[in-house]
């Protein structure tokens, strides 16, 4: 009784490659986090999944309004998805819960209760961005990592479910 298939050395081969292909499309282009926690309520629900593009702002620009996920700067990382809402070197404020980037309000079509934050103007710092979740019912305390550096970003999130 043969344990082995006759063509057993390409059947190693074979699954080696597939490995090895599966593992360099996770740590290259695609991942995938577990979310934790309600900021970005409603649009990605508590205990989702969300899948993430790694390439995608290498060939194209970030967009005010695209979701990501970016990490701490300190290990172990920290990973977090926000929505990006300013830019380096723009004035960000909020009134009332409405949103102002220098000095004019901002329509957000994906925010559904506004909340009533009231934060004095800031201006993004040079290299990151100013992002914050969907969920603008918590307090504005709890809205962690408000400015990120632009090299911890993961990728763009592409999906969720």
């Amino acid at each position: 009784m043969k344990i082995f298939p006759k063509n057993w050395k390409i059947a190693i081969i074979r699954t080696f490659s597939i490995i090895v292909t599966i593992a360099l499309i996770r740590i290259l282009l695609f991942q995938w986090f577990y979310t934790f926690g309600t900021s970005m309520e409603p649009t990605i629900k508590d205990g989702s999944i969300v899948f993430v593009n790694k390439l995608a702002y290498k060939f194209v620009s970030i967009k005010r309004g695209d979701i990501i996920v970016f990490r701490t700067s300190n290990r172990p990382y920290v990973y977090f998805v926000k929505r990006v809402i300013g830019f380096p070197g723009e004035k960000i404020e909020f009134k009332n819960g409405k949103l102002f980037i220098n000095d004019k309000e901002v329509n957000e079509p994906y925010i559904k209760q506004k909340g009533n934050w009231n934060v004095e103007p800031f201006i993004v710092k040079n290299g990151y961005l100013f992002v914050c979740g969907d969920n603008r019912l918590t307090l504005w305390e709890e809205n962690f990592h408000p400015q990120i550096s632009m090299k911890n970003i993961v990728g763009k999130v592409i999906g969720y479910r």
